[in-house]
């Protein structure tokens, strides 16, 4: 920058111009002239030190400058000084101190003993002895220091004090009653609450709809409103007479309640229950009465603690003696001592009235060196002036500039740039805000590139989120928060338009196998190519969702008739007859649909979606691939469903099952060879149950699992008391669902209760379905475990089902047992009995023992009569009978066989093969007792 100074073109200059060549100018002699803060104090420096060297200078030579004046002074004797006196405290002090104590004591166990009242802490109670003794012992100071000084008499005042502590005490006993009043009362308040409550909760939830006594709820109710006004006068003893009479009401409400559904609770709860209820009851209103008595009688006794405390402060005299006040004294250097005057009187001027006093004043001569000071003392001071000016300007315009433009960038105005100049600090700090304010610029633009992009990002992904809440993350078919939006959508159209709006609940068949079997990633990939496939045929008259799991769900929004949406049904049933292309596997995959219809069956989507999945249960009941759409007797049979399964939960609490026992008689011996543990359920109203009632729910529901345990330790426990006891062959078999067989539990359970009622394996036999075939190796695995610990494996209704002689192959079988659909046409049916003929040889062969069930007509017993080593059961023979009739059934066994062999028919050709059997009979039993 160029140090020349040009000279102005144009004599007219404008303040602007003018201000830009003064700006241009500063900037211009700071460059040339760069003089730091440093620099610029150091000539200011210089100055002073100039003008005290000259000054100093000119004194040597001996200037005077200024006029002095001598003052010259005789001091005479030493002045007398007035002693001045301090004050002493008085004893009234002492007094004064003893009164100011007592009256905080009094304050101290006011504030503790309320404090006390309200809690009853160990710190409380601690506070409080620390109180009374500390009130005792300031007292006692207080009254010992009046009779000393012969104050007034204080008896009264002594007495006063005891007063008031005898009123503190007992206000805290009755705070006492108050808590322990509560506590009764909340006890007693909850005892009722709990009896209510336990009634309520014993009601049935059908549909999360509770189906309870009008009189139950509104016994609750009133019961929350008595909670509701207590809490107020439970809360503070300040309440009024409102309070109260809210109270009185509500209980006044719950007992009108009590009283006018009393008869009908005496029925449904008992009258025990009730006289419980009405005993509760009393005894809440009797501990309200109490509360409030005590409260009436605290609240008097806090007046009269209050006012005592206020008496006793009241009559604490304050002072009796006069303290005069102390004169404060002036500091020893500050001080100057009073002089007596010859006429007695003082003078403060410090010197006495009769010193000599001589003045001299000396006037300096008139120099010209004086001039030359005060010209460079003036010289000086306008150059510390002027320094000191433009230092000040120098740092406070760059200061206010740097100011103005920070705010500027914090507005966003980044290209703002502070103008150089200055002291040469300041200018070099303006230089680095400058390139901060240029790197600054440039990171907000790479901030506001990647603010951008993250915008952008956020979108995105908010996009990506919204769709992730609304749709399935599997199959990309709206999930079920969105099947309801659409679901309501398409019912507010078709209200408007007239339509109808068909729901449609769809199950994969048997989808838990194709997933067990090829693996959960594999059964994933299936899933979305049947989500991909019900969209495609969805989307003709609707769409598609997913539900969870294995469920679909479809809507037809706008159907004009219910024929639309049957045959749309049908459709998404039809569709799934074509393979499905599974990572370039075939797959037959079936569903089975539910269907609801609106407005027939239900107006809103949640009682849609429940009638379509009541109708998928009846579909699955019809076999694969069909459609059901809903009925009212679908719901009924629902409903029937869960009140069994509740009534079920109820019956393993309240032990209402029992064991029937059936016999099965060995054609060998015409006697017991084992019996068959049946489990009947006794309903409420004395009627039982049979197995074909519950079991189907227990199975889908998992009570399964805790009935059969059941069932297995009675089984067990009865049949060793028989085998211990007057039937040492008893032998019992017990049925077991392939669910149980799942339980790897399930061999250690059995083997345990063996070992615990001390029964040998052989006297029990485990009987089991086909269908656990259907549940992979674990099951067939626990079944080698069980027969090798001796325990005999039966396969009942042998020949019902598609795998029997794969089960004769595959399962460690002792015995089967025939079905009674196959025994039931052995005497009419020549298909049936070669059939029942060829599988008893079978078994024979295989040494696997057979029992017929079902034997109902004599021409039954008679056509299996021919056959050797096989049990017969049925109800011509015995039926079920309780564990206690069971010894006096087997005892009168051989009468029943002797009857029945009797009663066969003859033959055509005049013979008799009652004589035969007889005769066989007797044979077996003569055989048997010798």
């Amino acid at each position: 920058m160029s140090c020349q100074f040009k000279k102005a073109r144009s004599p007219m200059l404008g303040i602007a111009r003018i201000q830009a060549i003064y700006r241009s100018t500063r900037v211009r002699i700071a460059a040339c002239f760069p003089l730091g803060i440093a620099a610029r104090l150091s000539i200011s420096f210089s100055a002073v030190a100039i003008l005290a060297a000259a000054a100093n200078m000119i004194v040597e030579q001996g200037v005077s400058i200024v006029r002095t004046t001598h003052t010259a002074t005789v001091t005479p004797a030493a002045p007398t000084i007035l002693p001045t006196t301090q004050p002493t405290q008085s004893a009234a002090n002492s007094k004064r101190i003893n009164a100011d104590r007592l009256a905080l004591s009094i304050d101290r166990y006011e504030r503790t003993t309320r404090n006390r009242a309200v809690t009853a802490s160990t710190e409380a109670a601690e506070q409080l002895r620390n109180a009374s003794k500390d009130l005792d012992a300031t007292s006692a100071d207080f009254f010992a220091q009046a009779h000393v000084d012969g104050g007034a008499s204080t008896s009264s005042l002594a007495t006063r004090v005891k007063s008031y502590k005898t009123v503190g005490a007992e206000y805290l006993q009755l705070s006492d009653e108050r808590r322990t009043v509560l506590g009764d009362y909340a006890a007693q308040f909850e005892a009722l609450n709990i009896q209510v409550n336990a009634s309520l909760e014993g009601a049935w939830k059908i549909f999360n709809h509770v189906f309870a006594r009008q009189s139950l709820m509104q016994l609750r109710a009133d019961l929350d409103l008595m909670r509701r006004e207590f809490a107020v006068i439970s809360s503070t003893a300040g309440y009024g007479a409102d309070s109260i009479q809210l109270l009185v009401a509500s209980e006044t409400t719950f007992e009108r309640t009590l009283r006018r559904y009393e008869k009908a609770l005496q029925r449904s709860e008992g009258a025990r229950w009730v006289q419980q209820l009405h005993q509760s009851f009393a005894s809440v209103v009797e501990l309200r009465k109490k509360l409030i008595d005590i409260d009436a009688r605290r609240r008097q006794i806090d007046r009269e603690f209050a006012d005592t405390g206020a008496r006793i402060a009241t009559a604490i005299p304050t002072a009796t003696v006069a303290v005069p006040p102390r004169v404060p004294t002036l500091p020893f250097k500050a001080s100057r001592p009073a002089l007596l005057t010859a006429n007695g009187g003082t003078n403060t001027t410090g010197i006495p009235a009769d010193t000599a006093v001589t003045t001299t004043t000396t006037i300096p001569h008139d120099d010209g060196r004086r001039a030359l000071v005060a010209w460079i003392t003036t010289a000086v001071l306008a150059l510390l002036i002027i320094i000191s000016l433009f230092t000040v300007r120098s740092v406070l315009i760059p200061v206010r500039t740097m100011l103005d433009v920070t705010s500027k960038i914090a507005g966003g105005a980044t290209d703002v740039r502070v103008p150089r100049g200055g002291i040469k600090e300041l200018d070099t700090l303006a230089v680095a805000f400058n390139q901060m304010a240029t790197r600054l610029a440039a990171a907000q633009e790479l901030t506001r590139g990647h603010q951008q992009q993250l915008e952008a990002k956020v979108e995105d992904r908010t996009r990506q989120l919204l769709h992730l809440a609304e749709h399935d993350p599997l199959t990309q078919l709206p999930n079920r928060r969105q099947l309801f939006a659409l679901l309501n959508q398409a019912i507010a159209l078709a209200a408007d338009g007239g339509f109808h709006v068909g729901v449609f609940f769809i199950d994969i068949d048997n989808f838990k196998n194709l997933n067990d079997s090829l693996g959960h990633a594999f059964g994933d990939r299936v899933l979305i190519s049947i989500a991909t496939r019900l969209g495609g045929t969805a989307q003709q008259f609707g769409f598609a969702a997913r539900l969870g799991g294995d469920e679909f769900t479809v809507v037809y929004q706008q159907a004009r008739t219910a024929e639309e949406v049957r045959e749309a049904g049908w459709k998404l049933v039809h569709a799934f007859q074509k393979p499905l292309l599974v990572d370039d596997r075939e797959l037959i995959v079936s569903v089975s649909v539910g269907a609801s219809l609106y407005p027939d069956h239900a107006q809103h989507a949640e009682a849609l979606l429940s009638a379509a999945d009541a109708a998928l249960f009846q579909a699955k009941a019809l076999g694969r691939s069909q459609l059901a759409v809903f009925t009212p007797e679908l719901l009924q049979a629902a409903t029937n469903k869960f009140m069994t399964e509740q009534g079920l939960r109820r019956a393993i609490e309240r032990g209402e099952f029992e064991l029937m026992y059936q016999p099965e008689i060995n054609l060998d011996t015409m006697e017991v060879g084992l019996v068959e543990a049946l489990i009947r359920w006794r309903l409420p109203d004395g009627r039982l149950a049979l197995p074909g009632e519950f079991l189907a729910v227990a199975e889908d529901s998992g009570l399964i699992i805790e009935i059969g345990d059941w069932v297995i330790r009675t089984a067990i426990e009865s049949a060793a008391r028989w085998h211990h006891g007057a039937w040492p062959g008893a032998r019992v078999a017990i049925n077991v669902s392939a669910r149980q067989l799942l339980d790897r539990r399930f061999v250690e359970r059995v083997q345990g209760l063996l070992h615990e009622f001390d029964l040998p394996p052989g006297c029990i036999e485990i009987e089991l379905t086909e269908t656990v075939l259907q549940t992979g190796p674990a099951t067939i695995e626990s079944l080698h475990r069980l027969r090798a610990s001796g325990i005999p494996i039966a396969l009942d209704d042998f020949g019902t089902g598609y795998s029997s002689l794969t089960s004769l192959e595959q399962l460690p079988l002792t015995r089967i047992k025939l079905d009674r659909s196959l025994i039931a046409s052995v005497d009419t049916s020549s298909r049936s009995g070669a059939i029942a003929r060829a599988i008893i040889s079978l078994c024979s062969s295989l040494g696997v023992g057979v029992t017929a069930e079902g034997i109902e007509r004599i021409e039954q017993f008679h056509f299996l009569l021919a056959h050797r080593s096989i049990h017969l059961q049925g109800f011509l023979i015995a039926g079920p009978v309780s564990g206690g009739d069971l010894l006096e059934l087997n005892a009168k066994m051989n009468s029943i066989m002797s009857q029945l062999l009797l009663s066969i028919p003859q033959q055509a050709n005049g013979g008799s093969v009652a004589d035969i059997s007889a005769a066989r009979f007797n044979a077996v039993k003569t055989l048997r007792n010798s």
